[in-house]
């Protein structure tokens, strides 16, 4: 048994040999995305993981990558934005796996409308900072409800509005009304001068 070493004994990755046909891989930070971009060794375990898993869309908005049972977590979740929800998070060889089953034509993900959010954002879309969970703000409507460490609930209202925006500009162009239509009309002028007001 031979293990698989990347610079001295502290940063071994937990890679062995099991036999002439099977390998054990751990994908923690030692084998990540970023780590394959600057270590050959890395990227070549990485290609072979992601050449053989297998991909499929899991409850609408995720997909269910699986490494097979030499992989260790054998099974990862992606959200359709491409975060994984394992420690590595968007720097997992999964999102690099769903990324390549995406190009190749497989069934993409459903998106969720603007404004509903199936779980907090790893980043406020208004401002990019670190945002969390706030369950005052969750709704059936919205769906989780999350604040962000620079705005707070600011940014999150404002997400709302720009999504409502966009939502009854697209309704009034399907229905083609201009809504500017609706703006305060003029007095109506009454024929041979009669006023409602005064009769």
């Amino acid at each position: 048994m031979k293990p698989f070493y990347k610079g001295d004994i502290q940063d071994q990755l937990i890679m062995h040999e099991w036999g002439s046909n099977g390998i054990d891989v751990c994908l923690d930070h030692r084998l990540s995305n970023s780590e394959a971009r600057v270590n050959d060794e890395v990227k070549k375990v990485l290609a072979s993981v992601i050449r053989q898993a297998i991909v499929k869309p899991f409850h609408d908005y995720y997909y269910r990558v699986d490494f097979g049972p030499g992989v260790r977590p054998q099974y990862h979740i992606v959200s359709h934005d491409f975060y994984c929800t394992c420690a590595l998070e968007a720097d997992c060889a999964a999102v690099i796996a769903v990324r390549m089953y995406l190009r190749d034509g497989g069934e993409p993900a459903r998106m969720p409308r603007p404004g509903y959010f199936l779980t907090v954002p790893h980043a406020c879309p208004i401002c990019g900072s670190r945002a969390y969970y706030q369950p005052k703000l969750s709704s059936k409507n919205r769906g989780i409800g999350w604040e962000c460490q620079s705005g707070g609930k600011k940014c999150y209202w404002q997400n709302e509005l720009a999504a409502l925006q966009v939502a009854y500009a697209a309704k009034w162009k399907w229905l083609e009304i201009d809504p500017s239509a609706f703006k305060k009309l003029p007095l109506f002028d009454f024929k041979d001068g009669y006023d409602p007001d005064h009769d």
